[in-house]
């Protein structure tokens, strides 16, 4: 079955966090808050990309695309695209100088979020990964 559109059940599904960390920043700056999150990629269980955003379908011309944006505010949190929307809550758990952790749900589905600003070779980004069992979602600022 080929998945035509990113919908909000799927995007529900893809909540949760990576860990990822980045050297040299301080945690107590670190928060998924009053920035407008655009989604990048989605990875599938075996780690391979199933949807990105039309900036990645170069790398990832097998994936699906998705124009997906993601906002974090008072621990709530927005993953909406075209005329879908999905709302969920989020918390800290944990926080060191690269990364802040989070636990996320949508409905009842649980899930684990990273934020973190992440060292490139052309320079700082702030992402934001939400993981579940079944998809690792990785949003990045504007």
């Amino acid at each position: 079955m080929k998945r035509k559109n990113f919908s909000a059940a799927s995007a529900g599904a893809c909540c949760g966090a990576f860990l990822a960390f980045a050297a040299g920043c301080s945690g107590a700056n670190i928060s998924p808050e009053g920035k407008d999150w655009r989604l990048a990629f989605v990875q599938g269980q075996e780690g391979q990309v199933i949807f990105c955003s039309a900036e990645y379908t170069d790398l990832y011309p097998e994936a699906e695309r998705a124009d997906l944006s993601c906002r974090a505010e008072n621990g709530s949190l927005t993953i909406a695209g075209g005329k879908e929307e999905y709302s969920g809550t989020y918390r800290e758990t944990d926080r060191d100088k690269g990364a802040v952790i989070y636990t996320a749900a949508f409905g009842e589905k649980a899930c684990m979020m990273v934020c973190s600003l992440t060292e490139r070779t052309d320079g700082d980004e702030w992402t934001l990964v939400l993981s579940s069992e079944e998809y690792t979602a990785t949003f990045y600022a504007d």
